[in-house]
């Protein structure tokens, strides 16, 4: 990693275990990326990379080394510091394709994001091709079907079946329908149908339809359009 500073402070010569405030940027090599923040330390050569999460992520997966960190400004207090990364990183420079930041500069940051819904939009769909870069690289243009059949095929082995068969036993569910085959089970539950007037009247899937057909293909309408069909040579009924 390579290292870039402005001429400390004055105050930071004399003592070298007061504060230090300072605005940074951190600059991809390989891919010009950039990533913009703030950090405080007793240690000028603490090795601080940022903690953004995809700052971070970054990081690792191109390796330091790869990555250059230039100090940009000091400050003499947190109040100074905050208030210029709030003007460095701002929503425009938040939707820049070139940056790793996902938060708004300055103290509460994530104010910013919690409360602007667009935003949270663009920078989730941001995240969102990252991720897919990231998946292509690593399985093809066809990552979606590759992952989507590795899934399939991994959720219909036996040792998955057999594990979800468990969890339901675990639970006292049945992991199949033969228990519907006992005679008790049965009459209980068309018992309960029965009281429930499941599939009578108004609950049943074909109230208030009928089947007409012109003899050769059949037709399900609302009975109130029957007479209009039958006007138009069609006859109540199917006809197989």
């Amino acid at each position: 990693m390579t290292r870039v500073r402005f001429p400390y402070p004055a105050h930071i010569y004399i003592n070298n275990s007061m504060k230090t405030y300072y605005l940074y940027q951190i600059k991809n090599n390989l891919n010009n990326k950039i990533y913009v923040g703030v950090h405080r330390t007793t240690n000028i050569d603490d090795g601080y990379m940022g903690s953004g999460k995809i700052i971070s992520n970054a990081v690792k997966k191109y390796g330091v080394d790869n990555f250059t960190k230039t100090i940009l400004e000091y400050f003499d207090t947190a109040e100074e510091m905050f208030a210029r990364e709030k003007e460095v990183v701002n929503p425009e420079f938040l939707i820049r394709e070139d940056t790793y930041n996902l938060r708004r500069g300055g103290f509460g940051g994530f104010d910013y994001i919690n409360n602007d819904i667009e935003f949270r939009k663009r920078k989730n769909k941001k995240a969102r091709q990252s991720t897919n870069f990231i998946l292509e690289k690593k399985w093809g243009k066809d990552w979606i079907s590759i992952l989507g059949k590795l899934a399939s095929d991994q959720a219909h082995t036996e040792k998955s079946k057999q594990k979800r068969k468990q969890t339901l036993r675990d639970r006292g569910i049945q992991s199949d329908a033969s228990h519907m085959n006992i005679p008790e089970v049965h009459t209980k539950r068309k018992k309960t149908l029965q009281s429930i007037n499941h599939q009578q009247g108004s609950k049943n899937s074909q109230f208030g339809t009928c089947w007409i057909t012109d003899g050769t293909n059949n037709k399900k309408i609302k009975k109130e359009e029957l007479d209009e069909y039958l006007n138009l040579g069609y006859t109540r009924g199917r006809k197989f």
